[in-house]
């Protein structure tokens, strides 16, 4: 096939104003975000009614909460390589629904074996949204805005806690825990089926796998009706540094991208054990000291709403300055609104305010973290890149809720709690800006003497 017969997505795609297409996607990941990120926190939002329920301490759910965190970092490490081989859009709908099922049954449950054996198995499906959502959304859009939209699209992620969860415990959860994860289980299914017929397959994806197939022509000509095909093209993806056939996993610590794919999986770390142990148990931190339902509500709610608008700014901003001057910027931000929560009374207007700014500048961090791993590597590996990180993360994720219910069982005052949370935060911001520095020194080194 000779070069004339040759269409280069990348070009294509790089050269297109976003469009009805980019809107569509971008609508329907930040829908699924927002399932994904109430499914994964759901059993913290329920965690004190539930420990009431089956009268047990708090502390006894920690396995349940860990596990599903080791179950969303095993399957990390399968999701990225099937997403790479079988496609994002593929594996992404079946972890939607497999998990969503699981989901279902877990009221079911009447024992913690139970809800550990189900949450677990939950966790391995619950792992493949993310990262197949971030890598669909990179993919489809202009290089000049992708790190904006990966952003917004996070922001869904957010809104699942604020959007969904605070209702749920407002409204839901005193009439039964259970559905809360009615609630869980029901949403990934009905979104399945609408992606199923709306969502198309990544073009980066199937040009590099697939040239030939007939997807990529008609999702070409519903971006641009003007395009001229014949029928007789080959499409290409141009750009890649890792060549087809070779692990790409091995790419990861190739020319010389060992050194930033480490500083970014300690930041996808030390980003996720703060995560995941506010997540799983900030709710009974404060059903422990006194604050009713509707004020736990509140909480969860308005610092969710912040943490949105950190998501969208984060973008905007790590586009015009870059993402790894911005990132320890947020991150060092959060960690010091965290600890500031320790000085203040927990029912007092302070706190609902630090818990705001925390909201804002750790859901920033958080989405600029997950846009910089997509920007870090080339469309051929990105999946796998971005899913390698958040393995990184979900181990991260794994600690957090152990720390946390470590803190809870020994019976730490919310103050200790607090502080102790915003050290990995901190260190996470560290991370980043070592990425940067090494950034800064290649620059450097690249200039002619």
């Amino acid at each position: 096939m000779s070069q004339a017969n040759e269409l280069d997505v990348n070009q294509f795609l790089d050269t297109r104003p976003v469009g009805r297409t980019h809107i569509l996607v971008v609508t329907l990941l930040i829908l699924t975000m927002m399932v994904d990120g109430y499914d994964i926190f759901v059993m913290g939002i329920v965690a004190p009614y539930l420990a009431r329920d089956l009268a047990i301490p708090p502390a006894s759910l920690t396995s349940v909460l860990v596990v599903t965190q080791f179950g969303l970092m095993l399957g990390n490490f399968v999701v990225g390589p099937l997403a790479d081989r079988y496609g994002r859009r593929f594996t992404m709908l079946w972890c939607l629904v497999l998990f969503g099922l699981l989901t279902l049954a877990t009221p079911l449950a009447t024992t913690v074996s139970e809800l550990f054996v189900l949450r677990f198995i939950a966790g391995l499906f619950l792992s493949g949204v993310i990262p197949n959502a971030i890598a669909l959304v990179s993919e489809i859009m202009p290089s000049h805005v992708r790190a904006t939209f990966v952003s917004i699209t996070f922001a869904g992620y957010t809104l699942g806690v604020s959007v969904i969860g605070a209702p749920v415990v407002k409204w839901l959860v005193p009439i039964g825990w259970e559905y809360a994860f009615v609630v869980g289980g029901a949403l990934p299914l009905v979104l399945s089926a609408v992606l199923y017929f709306a969502l198309p397959e990544s073009l980066r994806y199937l040009a590099n796998r697939r040239p030939h197939d007939l997807r990529i022509a008609r999702q070409l000509k519903r971006m641009d009706a003007t395009l001229a095909l014949t029928g007789a093209e080959t499409f290409v993806v141009r750009g890649n540094t890792a060549a087809a056939g070779k692990a790409p996993v091995a790419a990861l610590f190739r020319d010389g991208r060992w050194v930033m794919t480490l500083l970014l999986w300690t930041g996808f770390h030390m980003a996720f054990i703060v995560s995941n142990l506010l997540g799983s148990w900030r709710n009974v931190v404060l059903n422990q000291n006194g604050l009713t339902t509707d004020q736990i509500a509140t909480i969860m709610f308005l610092p969710g709403i912040a943490g949105v608008i950190g998501t969208l700014t984060a973008g905007f901003v790590m586009e015009r300055l870059g993402p790894t001057r911005v990132l320890p910027v947020y991150l060092g931000m959060a960690s010091l609104s965290t600890a500031a929560v320790a000085f203040f009374d927990l029912t007092s207007i302070w706190t609902l305010m630090a818990f705001i700014v925390t909201g804002y500048f750790s859901n920033g961090g958080l989405s600029g973290i997950n846009a910089l791993a997509s920007l870090t590597y080339s469309s051929q590996m990105r999946a796998t890149g971005v899913s390698f990180a958040h393995s990184a993360g979900r181990a991260g994720a794994i600690v957090g809720p152990f720390i946390g219910g470590a803190m809870i069982a020994a019976q730490m005052s919310a103050p200790a709690v607090f502080l102790v949370t915003a050290i990995p935060q901190m260190c996470a911001a560290l991370a980043i800006f070592a990425m940067w520095r090494v950034q800064a020194q290649g620059a450097l080194a690249a200039r002619p003497v």
